[in-house]
């Protein structure tokens, strides 16, 4: 599967990067708020099992905050709702500074 990263490359399907993602997630919530090794494998497999071709990372961040949802770790989902923010604040204020940055050196 190649997935279609928000400036339109398509890069290989990584397993590992979800795993990771809801991991740094896990990290910031109590026990049992969690999501068990089984809980992300469960993820993982509802994503390949789509069998797409191709997909928007975006999509599969949904997919992944409906799924911690659908499993009632309300909290987990919102951190990582609030990661996907951050980082998306993150990606808009660089790509501000080169903007500012090619405009300063014309």
């Amino acid at each position: 599967m190649k997935i279609i990263k928000r400036d339109g490359r398509a890069v290989d399907y990584d397993r590992e990067k979800i795993r990771v993602a809801i991991e740094k997630a896990n990290n910031e919530v109590r026990s049992k708020e969690k999501a068990t090794k089984e809980d992300i494998k469960e993820i993982i497999k509802y994503i390949e099992d789509l069998g797409k071709k191709r997909m928007l990372v975006e999509d599969i961040q949904d997919i992944i905050e409906e799924k911690l949802m659908e499993i009632q770790k309300f909290e987990l989902a919102k951190k990582y709702i609030v990661y996907r923010y951050t980082r998306a604040l993150v990606r808009k204020q660089n790509t501000t500074d080169e903007s500012i940055l090619r405009i300063n050196s014309k």
